[in-house]
């Protein structure tokens, strides 16, 4: 039986409500509910709406920026939505690469958009091309003015060096020339040269002919008390030391940046654990007058701006050394006796004053002798004054080696010498000249074709000096004028004998 025709016709009601679901789906915000299904005769209504329902989430999301929502209807306006969102991902992915520095997207494919889209890129890559030149021009400017500030930093801090060595060199100079006395500026020496080249222990070497004898050293004790001592007391060939030979040889300093890699220096010689060495000559006028030696701990630390500063130094130093030595000299001929070398009478007598206060002080026993060369008149007469200024130099170097190092010697005049023997009583007094007597006796004098023998005659005077109240000066000229009233009774005797007069300080006390 066919169904009627009413049953087949969309009746007005069902259109309608297709009608509005439609427009639902077309101009309403929300999406609009499902609705219930249709009889069969409208599937096909229903189908379109489920399409047009895919089609209107893919716009919504299209336009919220998400290119995920997946369509799998078909047809016409599905299609090109779905291209336009394939375009849009490729699109984005393109943004992206721009966006990691990559320049060269271009898009061919979306008309008027990819012409923006290509202008703004070649812009973007023109822009990123000119910030990058301006960016290198930077680097550029900022590392020349890097390496600028670092040279004017190295200029600087090679001044402020510059600066603080010739402060310090200054300050040495003045220390130096402050003093006349020669172990006081062999003390300053060593202790300035520190301020200007450092070092862990260090030596001066005074050179002596040929050789080089330690005489002043600092810091040794921290390596053991017997290097110290072996340093103290050393005294170096130069002919057959590599490092002074070569600093002698050519007046200039030397460095071992690493001892134990100088094939020249035996580790037998060496005694510190110092790694590494420096040392310069101390010259004036070509001699070589000692020698720097200075030692640190670490191997590689001295270099050939120590040598430089060390030599400025060390040509400070010799002025110093040269300016002690000539006051030295000088203040050694005002004292001294041109011919015999023994103290002159005026340092005699002022030294005595002295050792007598002390020995008053202290109450020690004092001793003059005076000795005159027997028949000196007649050597002169017969052989002439060089010949008696032979005998005399003869003699002088007999006393010097016969008396002690506490005791003074000068010549006194003509052919008579006197000693002043400090904490000495009277008959060891006695004792000393007859030593002296008997050695001047039997030592025999070559003068030219001749061999002369003399003698001489002896007086002593000594005394203690407890309780004694008497004035130096007074005192020393009371006792040499005794020493000379036995040596007269010596000359009366019969000469080359010692005579002696033992003195009592009994004088009241001075007001």
């Amino acid at each position: 039986m066919e169904p009627s025709s009413a049953s087949r016709e969309i009746s007005v009601e069902q259109a309608l409500r297709l009608l509005e679901q439609f427009r639902a789906l077309i101009t309403e915000s929300q999406e609009p509910p499902s609705q219930p299904s249709l009889a069969q005769e409208l599937l096909p209504y229903e189908q379109a709406a489920h399409a047009l329902l895919q089609v209107r989430r893919l716009l919504f999301a299209l336009a919220q920026g998400d290119l995920s929502y997946e369509v799998r209807e078909k047809g016409a306006l599905a299609g090109a939505l779905k291209s336009l969102q394939a375009n849009l991902r490729h699109l984005t992915w393109q943004t992206q690469q721009v966006a990691r520095g990559d320049f060269t997207q271009r898009v061919e494919f979306m008309g008027d958009f990819s012409e923006a889209f290509n202008t703004m890129v070649t812009q973007l890559d023109a822009m990123a091309r000119e910030l990058q030149i301006q960016r290198d021009e930077l680097m550029r400017r900022n590392e020349s003015l890097i390496l600028e500030i670092a040279e004017r930093q190295r200029a600087e801090a090679a001044e402020r060096k510059q600066r603080e060595l010739a402060e310090a060199l200054q300050r040495a100079a003045m220390a130096l020339n402050a003093t006349l006395n020669y172990e006081e500026v062999l003390d300053i020496m060593l202790e300035r040269v520190n301020e200007v080249v450092g070092y862990d222990s260090a030596m001066i070497m005074e050179v002596e002919g040929m050789s080089a004898r330690v005489r002043r050293a600092k810091n040794y004790h921290r390596y053991g008390e017997e290097v110290e001592k072996k340093v103290l007391s050393a005294c170096f060939d130069i002919p057959s030391t590599p490092n002074l030979f070569a600093m002698f040889t050519s007046l200039r300093p030397l460095v071992i940046p690493d001892v134990d890699r100088y094939p020249a220096r035996r580790r037998s010689q060496i005694v510190s654990p110092a790694r590494s060495w420096i040392g310069a000559p101390i010259y004036a006028h070509g001699d070589v007058l000692a020698f720097f030696s200075l030692d640190k701990l670490e191997a590689g630390y001295y270099q050939e701006e120590h040598a430089r500063t060390l030599e400025r130094f060390a040509s400070q130093a010799a002025l110093a050394m040269v300016n002690a030595r000539l006051f030295r000299e000088i203040q050694r001929l005002a004292i001294t006796d041109t011919l015999t070398g023994l103290y002159n009478r005026r340092y005699f007598l002022e030294r005595a004053y002295q050792e007598f206060a002390r020995s008053c002080r202290y109450r020690h026993p004092l001793t003059i002798v005076i000795l005159d060369l027997d028949h000196f008149k007649s050597i002169n007469d017969t052989y002439g004054h060089p010949i008696g200024d032979l005998v005399l130099q003869t003699a002088a170097r007999l006393v010097n080696q016969t008396v002690r190092r506490s005791d003074l010697a000068a010549r006194f005049g003509g052919e008579e010498m006197i000693l002043l023997l400090p904490e000495t009583p009277p008959q060891a007094g006695v004792v000393l000249a007859e030593r002296l007597r008997e050695r001047i006796a039997t030592t025999p004098i070559a003068a030219n074709e001749h061999i002369l023998s003399i003698t001489a005659s002896f007086g002593v005077c000594g005394a203690e000096t407890a309780d004694c109240h008497m004035e130096p000066r007074r005192a020393v000229e009371t006792l040499i004028e005794l020493a000379d009233r036995a040596l007269y009774q010596a000359k009366q005797a019969g000469r080359n004998r010692v005579c002696s007069i033992q003195f009592s300080f009994t004088a009241p006390p001075l007001a």
